[in-house]
């Protein structure tokens, strides 16, 4: 025996030496193949044994069911139980000649004393007796090895359905009334009247209907409680003209409004923002049916809609209120704005003193 020749994975013949050290190798699972037993009478040579061991009686035939139940009790009785994991069973010497494996599983007994019983050599295939004695075959860590990477592979499982779910459907198709919503649809009277400029006057239409405006409310409606009041454009009674000097400056144009019994126009919009009482008025009126309940699809093609020009008025709006707090801050504003003020403030106490060191104190030369 000086050496010998097997084939590698490229067909390439190859020569190695038994004497040498051999190269390490990955530990591959051993499978529990079933042993063939001898047979006495109707059970197997280690099965005949141990029941003769424990004082039964094996002359007559035992099923393998009364077997089963006969072990379990040896179990209890013995104590052999897993002092962490209760159900498995420590083998001791007489388990052991019998089933061969250190610790089994309680569940397990019945199907391991399938090849012990000589009635079940005929019935059983070797595919199912292979299945069967691997499930049964695991020991401790092997098992909770598997254990581990199936809750492995479920989180994973979880995680990728997760990601690929669809988005949760609304439980409503109406949007909400509240102030972050209605700030994306509200029209103030300058915006109003810069989409009048504009030369077409279907776009005009399109905009202004179904967005909200800010009226004043009837002074006649003793349970009004606010000044103002949100209304949505129903339609557009006279559209406007580019020709006419005074439908350009927004006199010809008159908007018919859900709930209101008079049309209002351009004029008589309202040019600041809304207080969140308002936005509680129309939510109320709304829940009550006054006014129609507007949905998310009519609300989002209403914000595509309008987001360029709301944008570009806001930033106007920012640009202007930015250069008014310049103007103030600056030393000019503070000369012009805060003397009199100061004077004005301060006139008690500049009176006492005036009193006290008899001192004429004039206002230019604060």
């Amino acid at each position: 025996m000086g050496s010998f020749t097997w084939v590698g994975e490229y067909n390439a013949a190859v020569t190695a030496d038994v004497d040498a050290a051999p190269a390490p190798t990955r530990r591959s699972k051993r499978l529990h193949r079933p042993k063939k037993f001898e047979f006495l009478s109707w059970g197997s040579k280690p099965l005949i044994e141990f029941l003769e061991s424990i004082g039964k009686d094996t002359t007559k035939q035992i099923s393998q069911y009364d077997v089963a139940t006969i072990i379990t009790d040896y179990v209890n009785h013995r104590k052999l139980l897993h002092p962490t994991k209760r159900k498995r069973i420590v083998c001791d010497e007489g388990l052991h000649s019998l089933f061969g494996r250190k610790t089994i599983a309680r569940i397990k007994i019945y199907d391991l004393l399938q090849p012990h019983f000589a009635d079940n050599l005929e019935d059983d295939s070797d595919d199912s007796s292979d299945e069967s004695d691997d499930d049964g075959g695991l020991d401790e860590e092997d098992e909770d090895k598997r254990r581990q990477q199936q809750r492995k592979k479920q989180q994973k499982r979880r995680a990728a359905a997760a990601l690929h779910a669809p988005p949760p459907v609304p439980k409503s198709c109406y949007a909400a009334v509240i102030p972050e919503n209605l700030k994306l649809v509200y029209l103030r009277r300058s915006v109003v009247e810069a989409l009048l400029k504009q030369d077409e006057a279907q776009v005009f239409e399109d905009k202004v209907v179904g967005s909200f405006v800010r009226t004043k409310s009837d002074p006649n409606d003793y349970l009004q409680k606010n000044s103002h009041q949100l209304m949505q454009v129903k339609a557009i009674l006279k559209k406007p003209n580019s020709s006419n000097s005074e439908s350009s400056a927004g006199g010809g144009v008159l908007l018919q409004l859900h709930g209101a019994v008079k049309d209002f126009p351009i004029s008589m919009l309202s040019d600041d923002n809304f207080f969140p009482e308002e936005c509680e008025d129309l939510r109320e009126r709304v829940k009550g049916g006054l006014l129609k309940r507007p949905t998310v699809v009519e609300l989002q093609q209403k914000v595509q809609i309008l987001h360029l020009d709301v944008t570009k008025h806001w930033l106007v709006r920012e640009l202007q209120y930015l250069q008014n707090s310049i103007d103030r801050a600056n030393e000019k504003g503070l000369r012009r704005e805060y003397p009199f003020k100061l004077f004005t403030a301060y006139m008690p106490y500049l009176n006492m003193l005036s009193n006290l060191i008899c001192i004429e104190v004039l206002p230019s030369q604060l």
